[in-house]
């Protein structure tokens, strides 16, 4: 130290240094650790209730629209033009594929290394299989030529296709609750089109936003959990150079 009190460049280090020596103190890091956990829960949960809410809102207006149509449909009270009907099922699908590929990168961010690619090819594997769910049952149809094959074939192909993406987050993420939604939209997909033409837009209607909403509530009330433990937040996990 130098007359004037005044510390020397060698001195201010070792004192920085004993300071961040303190800031690491194992209870200071077990806090930090809590702290990110709760912090990527909160951001997985508000992802999850975006994505249900999405859907729900999409299955409930998309399929009473169809079960609506002049054409196809089966609802005694109201009924719409068929293209309208149509378009604004196509319209809410759409949306809920942007949604969903929006909350699966938005699940990945805050994670490294193979956390991170995961979540974010899980949000992009969305889009591409819905779109590829499209154009399959698309060229079956003009292969087939059977009318009354479409309006079973359409909406079952894509629940199934939610379903099995909701089960392969539930495997990247180790959730037990999301797959277990994956497993409930894909019995919905089966059960409904058990049912027939048009009575199966009723049931998609009706049981496929009750099956999201009430993940929303046995999320919100804690019965079951997004899994953040299971995940790496930044600073765990992986080790990079």
């Amino acid at each position: 130290m130098d007359t004037n009190d005044r510390r020397t460049p060698a001195e201010a280090s070792t004192q920085q240094a004993g300071d961040d020596d303190r800031a690491l103190a194992p209870s200071e890091m077990l806090a930090l650790m809590r702290d990110q956990q709760r912090t990527t829960r909160t951001r997985l949960d508000r992802a999850l209730y975006i994505l249900l809410g999405t859907w729900a809102v999409a299955w409930l207006v998309g399929f009473q629209a169809l079960w609506s149509a002049e054409d196809g449909g089966g609802s005694p009270l109201v009924r719409i033009p068929t293209v309208t009907a149509f378009v604004v099922f196509g319209a809410l699908m759409v949306v809920g594929v942007i949604v969903s590929v929006i909350c699966g990168v938005s699940m990945g961010r805050g994670m490294r290394g193979r956390s991170n690619t995961a979540g974010t090819l899980y949000g992009f594997s969305w889009s591409i299989s819905m779109m590829g769910a499209w154009f399959f049952a698309a060229s079956l149809l003009r292969q087939v030529e059977d009318p009354a094959l479409a309006p079973l074939l359409m909406p079952g192909i894509f629940a199934m296709t939610i379903g099995v993406l909701y089960m392969a987050g539930a495997a990247m993420s180790r959730s037990g609750s999301q797959f277990a939604l994956g497993v409930a939209v894909v019995a919905l997909a089966v059960v409904a089109t058990a049912f027939g033409a048009p009575a199966h837009y009723l049931i998609y209607s009706t049981a496929g936003p009750l099956i999201f909403l009430t993940f929303i509530v046995l999320l919100r009330t804690g019965a079951i959990s997004s899994d953040p433990g299971q995940r790496e937040p930044v600073g765990q996990g992986e080790v990079h150079a």
